[in-house]
């Protein structure tokens, strides 16, 4: 297990610092920021939950937003405390975005649906302090990559009433809705992942963790696979979800079978906005391949009402 969150975690490092070097080759100039650190965003019993934030500075009315939700398998990874860690931030900077990073709880204290609620909550407390941080609480896109692909997804699709414990004390009567997700390399569907190895091309076991996430619950019965679904993306198909760009990686060892193209094609069947993007040889690392800038930069202009001439 300890082996399988670090390779996540080194994978998604690698994948970010590999653009950054990109980026800065390219002589992009960046808008200035700051840093806000270890805001308090929710209680959860005795324990204080705190994101991050990286703000535009000299701007002149309120900008956009995209909160990263980290990966690591739910049971390990942290909010980022510099932009850079942050998937794709070089898109997000260039137009001007706030930037988010959040922690939710994680392995047997993030149970489902306890990781969820705290995503959710995060998105009700940014858009409650929309003033505070000069953004516009009406265009907030949420992102992440493998565990918080899935979380990204879960966002954008429960419905506002789903049965997660509801908002955090003070939080009461705040939307967690988005304007739209970013996800990538996410598992979509934990009854096919259950399913899924381990063997000799799928060497990473899923079953421990899926364990503990379902409070010992597996997939078992049609109630316990009404339980899985409930807790996937692939149980939230519908027509009115915020648009998504869903991104797989092709050779993707981990989360293994092109998650993103399966729910992907069930969205589009009853008519969602969804993008797919699969990266042509990738693992399990942040989107490439020729085509993917544009793609991932037309979606954010859309979802964020963005000047497409801001890069």
């Amino acid at each position: 297990m300890r082996k399988l969150s670090v390779f996540i975690l080194i994978s998604l490092s690698l994948a970010v610092c590999f653009g950054a070097i990109a980026e800065a080759a390219a002589g992009q100039p960046f808008p200035t920021y700051h840093s806000e650190l270890n805001i308090v965003y929710a209680q959860a019993g005795d324990r204080d939950l705190k994101l991050n934030a990286f703000l535009p500075e000299n701007t002149n009315a309120p900008v956009p937003a995209i909160v990263e939700i980290h990966g690591g398998w739910l049971f390990g990874g942290e909010a980022a405390t510099k932009v850079d860690g942050v998937g794709g931030w070089q898109f997000f900077m260039r137009h001007g975005l706030a930037i988010f990073s959040i922690q939710y709880r994680l392995g047997e204290a993030g149970a489902f649906p306890q990781n969820i609620r705290d995503c959710r909550n995060a998105i009700r407390f940014i858009r409650q302090n929309a003033r505070r941080f000069n953004i516009d609480p009406d265009r907030i896109d949420v992102t992440g990559g493998s565990a918080g692909g899935y979380l990204s997804l879960m966002v954008a699709m429960v419905p506002e009433d789903f049965a997660d414990g509801g908002p955090a004390p003070g939080l009461e009567g705040v939307s967690a809705r988005v304007s739209g997700s970013f996800s990538y390399i996410p598992p979509t569907d934990f009854v096919r992942f259950w399913n899924q190895g381990p063997d000799d091309k799928i060497p990473y076991d899923s079953h421990p963790r899926l364990r503990i996430l379902f409070r010992g619950i597996t997939p078992d019965t049609q109630v316990h696979q009404a339980l899985y679904d409930q807790m996937s993306p692939v149980g939230h198909v519908r027509q009115g979800v915020p648009p998504l760009l869903i991104c797989d990686g092709e050779k993707d060892p981990i989360v293994p079978g092109l998650h993103g193209r399966a729910l992907s094609e069930k969205l589009k069947a009853v008519g969602a906005d969804a993008t797919y993007w699969m990266t042509p040889g990738g693992g399990h690392a942040f989107p490439g391949g020729a085509g993917f800038d544009k793609v991932l930069e037309d979606f954010l202009v859309r979802t964020l009402q963005l000047d497409p001439h801001q890069k």
